[in-house]
């Protein structure tokens, strides 16, 4: 009879055990909801032969993107934005092959990446502070102006971009789904006009992200 009772003892107390791992293990799959949006200001500063065309940084910009975390740590997503970089030079003479301009240059060039990311957060969802780093490879459109005056010279074309990426996220609140965001990347791609022998930019982000039920 005791031993019985022992038994069932036993069994009742792994019972138990194995209930609460699962419930722990629910609580930490159920943080966040894993689908998630963010969005963000974006301040871009040209670098190398950038911003040989344009030494302006760029204030105007923004970024946004979808991300799906596969588990706690690693998610995988897409994002895209929009960055304008504008330089305009005082009157100088300018040669070219039908001879030398006397002109005020007007530059401009707009950025639109679609990237596909992979990221890696280095801390558990519920932490206070999380860091991570990323990936986004892809493209990019670049739109090229340069005015000479009241002519123009115009590129529009899709280049290849990587864009590698290190940030935080400061949740609201320990399971707060809205969490701020900030973040510093440099952007890469192989673009060559006129001036410009490759883009490369160092950009700053700063916004929201949302988790989405």
């Amino acid at each position: 009879m005791k031993r019985n009772i022992m038994k069932l003892i036993n069994v009742k107390i792994w019972i138990l055990a194995i209930a609460a791992c699962l419930a722990v293990q629910a609580a930490s799959a159920q943080v966040r909801p894993p689908l998630s949006f963010n969005f963000n200001y974006s301040i871009a500063q040209p670098l190398g032969a950038v911003k040989n065309y344009s030494d302006k940084t760029s204030f105007r910009g923004w970024q946004a993107g979808l991300q799906y975390m596969l588990t706690d740590q690693v998610g995988v997503g897409i994002k895209s934005g929009f960055q304008d970089f504008y330089y305009r030079t005082p009157r100088a003479v300018y040669p070219t092959k039908s001879g030398d301009i006397s002109a005020v240059q007007t530059r401009t060039l707009q950025v639109i990446p679609v990237l596909a990311t992979v990221q890696y957060q280095f801390t558990k969802p519920d932490a206070v502070v999380i860091p991570y780093a990323s990936l986004g490879l892809g493209v990019a459109n670049m739109n090229y102006e340069k005015y000479w005056g009241m002519f123009v010279d115009k590129d529009n074309s899709w280049q290849f971009m990587a864009s590698p990426e290190l940030g935080i996220n400061i949740p609201f609140g320990k399971a707060s789904p809205l969490l701020f965001n900030a973040s510093v990347q440099y952007n890469y791609s192989p673009y060559k006009l006129a001036e410009i022998t490759n883009f490369s930019t160092i950009q700053g982000n700063i916004g929201l992200r949302w988790h989405i039920n």
